[in-house]
């Protein structure tokens, strides 16, 4: 091969070494732009914003069936009605307020009889145990835990309470009349309210009442409203229809 032809050969493949190396420069930079450009768009792109809940969802009222079922189907004596508002705050926390009016007049065996009457109420809260994935929708069904803390006003009278003096082998009656007093106890509170119709939901707690002082009283009741018999279990019950009013 002659020398002209080397050179030509030599000249041609140094021109596509070249033309790959430019090539290969612009690829890369436009490359790089666009990279750049990439970066820019999802930095300028809004993030999605997820939308707070409202702090007020609803309204409940309810009224227990279980105290009107009591005072028709036992032998005790005791009438009793209650009624509860809670209020949801952002599908978890429900405080709630509960009163009522009952009256007892109870015999026992042993010819003794204390009738009595006066309010109560109930006020504490509910958490929500079930968590909720839907902030825009209003939580109706729940099953919940909760605390309460309770007090009742309310008289009564003692008759024909019967006392034994083993000393003198003696008995002996006495009546005490409009004897006025006050309680206080603590609830721990468990249940569940399930939805049945839109805005009706039916619900039952159960309830464990402790720490009963009923003041400077000389003769423990027999009986304290929204409290329940005083030498009982302490376990109470409630069985409730509800309507719930929305609001956001």
């Amino acid at each position: 091969m002659s020398a002209p032809q080397k050179l030509k050969i030599y000249r041609y493949i140094f021109s596509l070494l070249a033309l790959l190396l430019v090539s290969s420069t612009c690829f890369c930079q436009q490359a790089s732009n666009e990279k750049k450009h990439t970066k820019k768009e999802a930095k300028k792109r809004p993030k999605k914003k997820v939308e707070p809940q409202p702090l007020l969802r609803a309204v409940t009222l309810q009224v227990d069936l279980g105290g009107l079922a009591t005072s028709s189907w036992t032998s005790t004596g005791i009438s009793s009605g209650e009624a509860s508002v809670d209020v949801n705050l952002r599908n978890k926390w429900f405080p709630v307020w509960e009163f009522g009016y009952a009256s007892v007049n109870h015999t026992a065996d042993g010819g003794g009889q204390f009738i009595g009457s006066g309010i109560f109420n109930r006020i504490g809260f509910n958490a929500n145990l079930i968590k909720t994935g839907d902030n825009k929708k209003i939580v109706q069904s729940i099953f919940y835990a909760g605390l309460r803390f309770g007090w009742s006003s309310f008289s009564y009278n003692l008759n024909n309470i019967s006392i034994s003096d083993d000393y003198w082998s003696t008995n002996y009656s006495f009546n005490e009349k409009n004897i006025r007093t006050t309680a206080k106890w603590g609830e721990i509170v468990t249940g569940i309210r399930v939805n049945i119709l839109k805005n009706i939901s039916l619900g039952w707690s159960g309830r464990l009442k402790i720490g009963l002082n009923t003041g400077k009283s000389e003769y423990t009741p027999w009986y304290v409203p929204g409290y329940g018999i005083t030498d009982g279990s302490g376990w109470g019950f409630t069985y409730t229809v509800g309507y719930t009013i929305p609001i956001k």
